[in-house]
């Protein structure tokens, strides 16, 4: 397993750029690396970029985190703004990858390195990415698994699904779960004619789908967000026997892990996820964080030492027990 010194061995410090005045109160002197992403409200994105900013401040570079509050203009904006202040690298995870490509392609024309994750938008320096279908598969193999385990998978119990299709990755990943979970056909499907991304999201939609469908035993949604929205509305009830009844879904955080810790002693009804673990470089696991910091350093220095396209794996994450 490579430590983390090992990546980070070696690194120098960057000559502090003069702020510009007209950019915002984030756009400050001497930012390095642009991060933008969706929302950091998401407990996965707000876990993964934190940790990332500490890496690359202990490094002695100055990363900048854009929230976008998942408007596709905002992002665009904030990468406007990182564009004129010249950082060396912008690591983007797209709101709409539809819209990204010519913001990319003036980025780099201006000699910024573009790390995309979590999507392909055709045009990057490296792509950070997983097999999405692969990862909904799981989430459902994980939900498959609980049903024997919990003596629930007799008689077609009824699986309530909540996906999102707004991309093609999340279509990908929702498409991932419907088809295996039908090819077991040992359930009763319910696919959610709402989506949801969000923790509100996934409460409202799970308070609908629970009127409609008192007897479903089980949720698969698309992200951990909206699953601890789920997870929330089901606490929520009085009456449901919460030994019998579980989500499941993808992404990962520590407090999304102690939330299906809680599992195990009825203070959750959340009870797996699909974890990207991080990529193999050099042959080795790294861990998320570690890796994607090791891809934005490698950038800033004008490298690409580790390829055009890094795949992700991915692990499942269910109860750890005491």
């Amino acid at each position: 397993m490579l430590h983390r010194r090992q990546f980070l061995a070696g690194t120098a410090g960057l000559l502090a750029v003069p702020a510009l005045s007209s950019l915002p109160a984030f756009a400050q002197a001497g930012v390095a690396i642009g991060y933008s992403v969706p929302d950091t409200t998401n407990p996965f994105l707000g876990w993964l970029t934190g940790e990332v900013k500490k890496l690359a401040e202990a490094d002695g570079l100055r990363l900048e985190i854009a929230d976008a509050g998942m408007s596709p203009v905002k992002q665009m904006e904030q990468i406007e703004n990182f564009i004129a202040m010249q950082v060396k690298v912008i690591d983007i995870m797209p709101v709409d990858p539809n819209n990204v490509q010519e913001i990319i392609q003036r980025a780099q024309s201006q000699g910024i390195k573009v790390l995309v994750a979590g999507t392909d938008t055709t045009y990057y320096d490296v792509m950070m990415n997983m097999d999405q279908y692969n990862c909904g598969e799981q989430i459902a193999e994980m939900a498959i698994d609980w049903l024997g385990q919990a003596g629930l998978a007799e008689g077609k119990p009824k699986v309530l699904v909540i996906g999102a299709t707004d991309t093609v990755d999340a279509k990908n990943r929702t498409t991932g779960i419907i088809d295996k979970i039908n090819a077991w056909g040992g359930a009763n499907v319910v696919v959610s004619p709402t989506e949801a991304k969000t923790t509100a999201a996934g409460t409202s939609v799970m308070e609908t789908l629970w009127l409609q469908n008192p007897d479903a035993v089980a949720v698969l949604t698309y992200n951990a967000d909206a699953a601890m929205g789920v997870n929330e509305y089901m606490m929520g009830q009085p009456s449901l026997d919460k030994a019998k009844f579980g989500v499941f879904s993808g992404d990962w955080s520590p407090p999304i892990q102690e939330t299906i810790d809680a599992s195990t002693t009825g203070g959750s009804v959340y009870r797996g996820t699909m974890q990207i673990v991080g990529p193999q470089l050099n042959g080795e696991q790294v861990d998320l964080p570690v890796a994607t910091y090791t891809l934005l350093k490698d950038l800033h220095d004008g490298n690409v030492t580790y390829g055009k396209w890094i795949k992700d794996s991915i692990a499942k994450a269910t109860a750890k027990q005491g």
